[in-house]
């Protein structure tokens, strides 16, 4: 049943995005609090959920994002860009 689920999600994460429009981040979000309350979980510890994964996700990327974005910069300001 779980897979299901995943499936119905994959499906409202295809609409979210080709027919509503809706940005990837929040159609994300509302597809992954969707899947979460269908497999029974409760809303607070789908919502916990939800903020560990996306905190375990940006404490391994956000390096890369800031020292490719003072690279970016520093190229910029040299005129090698």
């Amino acid at each position: 049943m779980p897979l299901l689920w995943v499936a119905i999600g994959f499906a409202l994460m295809l609409v979210l995005l080709l027919v509503v429009k809706l940005d990837a981040f929040f159609a994300l979000l509302l597809t992954s609090l969707a899947v979460a309350l269908l497999n029974g979980m409760d809303l607070l510890g789908a919502l916990q959920s939800i903020l560990k994964g996306i905190g375990a996700t940006m404490g391994s990327v956000a390096l890369v994002l800031v020292f490719g974005a003072m690279l970016g910069r520093l190229l910029d300001e040299s005129g090698a860009a």
